[in-house]
């Protein structure tokens, strides 16, 4: 996928192991918790899992329109990992392109601090690009992609009133998991 192109390199992360896809996609409702649910050891690492899968969807969802105001970019993501998010979205719908298919995740929590009571977890993934492609979406020159594949992702989220947000993610290129 060109547009996850874009996203790789955001962060320098080395590859260790290969994780399993894992197609399952949550709810809406175990992604964000209510402003009154303060994380716990035991909730965060889903929560946080779940936010980070409702990023890659929303994320999906948005090239395929291309929409980069999409709103549940800003629902599963903030600060950093939204700019990279919205960039990429625009850069594809501004050359006349939109995205198909979808990533498959399969995150695994790498660490949570404060361990009590985790406001932040590191999470890694190999991320499977390989159903996911970009077409041209108007009029214009033929547009060739380039092939996905399993790549190296890292992401740090955290805890906020409305939910566990996605603050910074990077992803490596084809062939780093």
């Amino acid at each position: 996928m060109a547009s996850l192109g874009f996203l790789v390199g955001i962060a320098a992360v080395g590859c260790t192991s290969e994780a399993s896809p894992d197609p399952t996609v949550p709810s809406a409702s175990q992604s964000k918790p209510s402003a009154a649910t303060i994380p716990d050891a035991t909730t965060a690492g889903r929560d946080a899992i779940a936010a980070y899968r409702g990023m890659w969807q929303a994320y999906t969802a948005a090239l395929a329109i291309p929409d980069p105001a999409y709103p549940d970019l800003a629902r599963y993501a903030d600060g950093e990992a939204l700019d990279v998010l919205t960039e990429g979205v625009q850069e594809t719908k501004d050359g006349g392109l939109k995205g198909t298919g979808g990533v498959v995740v399969s995150p695994e929590v790498t660490s949570a601090a404060p361990v009590d009571a985790p406001t932040e977890v590191q999470i890694t993934d190999c991320l499977d690009s390989s159903g996911s492609q970009i077409v041209r979406a108007s009029p214009g020159p033929p547009y060739s992609d380039s092939p996905g594949g399993k790549r190296r992702a890292e992401a740090s989220v955290r805890w906020q009133p409305s939910g566990w947000k996605v603050s910074s993610f990077g992803v490596l290129e084809v062939g780093t998991c």
